[in-house]
């Protein structure tokens, strides 16, 4: 059923297509960018208010930050996909410990933050709005998180000497199309009108969105910290913004899954934060 339900919409999509081109390409376009997850959860309130919380308006959006004051260094941390701040509660207890400033946002559709859709140029767009107001002496971002922070330097080449630690980036965007084409089931023809529409909308196609590409025009340092069996982040691309990078160091490891949540990587990112910002 799980396969099926997919499968079904989309049909729908490509009888939408039929009658109305536009039409079914942005509901398609604003399906491959609508999370199923990643609203706050009770339990994880109850950590987040142990933090200053304000309201930002970021690309138009009302976003919730999370604030948690010490004097070693304001570290910005970057959640993924279907997630929210929450899921750094480990790191920040750690940050915390150390002394550090701690500043989370949740992305546009998650955690306490409005809107219905994510996807990279928006959270960008985000995260230079936060900037114009906050300076930050690193960054730590997870998965989508990780692409918006090597984007974001790539795009506006203003972070300086300001450390990225990306954990399990994907590289490739022409990926997760195919991704979505295969799970709807939808025709070349179809997909050649989304990627049309992607172009139209911020100026890329999907296989000229490539964040090892990017990596290579950061001069920024950094960590880059990848699963080898990650399937969401493939290890052999995603090793490519390694290779890319000027100053990345990387990191793989094995057993933990995507969200690389592992006692032995934070303390490994927080040995790289002290020699980094001492």
């Amino acid at each position: 059923m799980k396969k099926l339900l997919p499968l079904l919409f989309g049909l729908k999509l490509r009888i939408q297509y039929l009658f109305s081109k536009e039409k079914a390409i942005t509901t398609a376009f604003d399906l491959f960018c609508t999370p199923r997850k990643g609203k706050t959860k009770p339990y994880e309130a109850e950590f987040l208010n142990t933090a200053n919380q304000k309201n930002l308006q970021l690309a138009g959006h009302d976003i919730k930050m999370y604030e948690w004051q010490g004097t070693a260094g304001t570290i910005l941390l970057l959640h993924g996909w279907d997630s929210n701040s929450f899921r750094w509660k480990p790191m920040i207890e750690l940050l915390h410990k150390n002394n550090y400033h701690i500043i989370a946002i949740d992305a546009p559709a998650h955690g306490q933050s409005n809107g219905e859709i994510l996807n990279v140029p928006l959270y960008t767009e985000c995260l230079n709005d936060f900037l114009k107001s906050y300076k930050v002496d690193a960054i730590i971002a997870h998965s989508i998180g990780a692409m918006t922070a090597i984007y974001f330097e790539k795009k506006y080449q203003q972070l300086i000497n300001t450390p990225i630690i990306a954990l399990g980036p994907p590289s490739e965007l022409y990926l997760f199309f195919k991704g979505f084409k295969d799970t709807l089931g939808l025709s070349k023809r179809f997909m050649k009108g989304l990627e049309e529409y992607l172009f139209q909308k911020f100026g890329f196609y999907p296989k000229e969105f490539s964040i090892a590409r990017f990596a290579k025009k950061i001069k920024v340092p950094g960590l880059l910290i990848l699963e080898k069996k990650d399937p969401l982040a493939p290890y052999q691309l995603s090793k490519r913004i390694a290779d890319k990078w000027q100053n990345g160091e990387l990191i793989a490891v094995e057993g933990v899954g995507h969200s690389l949540k592992h006692p032995d990587i934070d303390n490994r990112i927080l040995e790289y934060l002290n020699a980094e910002l001492s």
